[in-house]
């Protein structure tokens, strides 16, 4: 039983924090009605942010963690008028080449200034633990797990109290009927994809000290968090939060009591069984945040 309730601690962490990385990417299709391959990349730079602040330049963990956020939400704003802006209104097919080319470029950017040597950042969160009954959890969990559900309810209030949260919701509903009414759909793009590229950056900051990063991190992360979207419904934010933990726990128990080398298998193997019997996912209905 201490073996299960460790599994499952981890698998509930783990799904934390892919419901970060996917939160991002959900909000994004929701807007944009496009899937942004290089999601998973500013996942990984924001882990080299990271190390680069925290382990190299000796910034304190927090502050670390705050400018990291902050700086991957200036990217995703330039990725969104480099990238993203000049092909929002082509073909989907256009938009998957452009987001893989992006993706393709940071990855070997990556590989070229930081090489392909894994990138570690251990904190005394992560290097110490509190123990309840035989179960020793690490304090770098717990913070996943607060953050987490912080980042969920102000992403909550955001989209449904503010006003550039109730732009970003009316232009996920209806497009053209908010270029008519006069809503800035390139603003509200762009801010869409500075709170995408902050997610990933938050789930990059807190995971990181736990693991690692490397150039390719990014890839695999990216198919989880696409997985957790597909589960939860296409553009369903909350659907895609509680996709993510089912997938995290999936993979957590899979590795431990099946085989630890196949476990990334597992999230595939629950996506691929759900959306035989619901293709539109657990939580599927028209796009929305």
């Amino acid at each position: 039983m201490d073996i299960f309730i460790l599994h499952l601690i981890n698998g509930i962490t783990l799904g934390a924090m892919y419901a970060l990385v996917a939160t991002g990417l959900s909000v994004v299709f929701g807007v944009l009605r496009m899937v942004n391959f290089a999601h998973g990349d500013l996942f990984m730079l924001s882990g080299y942010l990271l190390v680069f602040l925290y382990v190299e330049k000796g910034v304190p963990y927090g502050l670390a963690v705050v400018f990291t956020v902050a700086g991957m939400v200036l990217v995703g704003f330039l990725f969104e008028r480099i990238v993203i802006r000049p092909v929002v209104h082509r073909t989907w097919r256009i938009q998957l080449i452009a987001t893989l080319a992006a993706s393709i470029v940071l990855t070997n950017l990556a590989i070229l200034i930081w090489g392909t040597t894994p990138r570690q950042a251990p904190t005394i969160l992560s290097q110490n633990v509190f123990r309840v009954a035989s179960v020793n959890i690490s304090y770098q969990r717990i913070l996943l797990l607060v953050v987490a559900v912080v980042s969920f309810l102000l992403l909550t209030w955001f989209v449904q109290k503010t006003r550039t949260g109730k732009a970003m919701r009316a232009i996920s509903q209806n497009r053209e009927a908010s270029v008519v009414y006069g809503l800035d759909i390139h603003g509200i793009s762009s801010i869409t994809f500075g709170i995408g590229s902050g997610f990933a950056a938050l789930a990059a900051s807190i995971i990181t000290p736990l693991y690692s990063v490397e150039p390719t991190v990014g890839a695999m992360v990216m198919m989880k968090a696409l997985a957790a979207v597909i589960l939860g419904g296409l553009g369903h934010v909350r659907g895609t939060i509680y996709a993510a933990v089912l997938l995290g726990i999936t993979e957590a128990l899979f590795a431990g009591y099946v085989s630890y080398p196949f476990r990334d298998a597992a999230a595939f193997i629950v996506l691929i069984f759900v959306l035989l019997l619901r293709p539109q996912g657990i939580f599927g209905r028209k796009v929305s945040i």
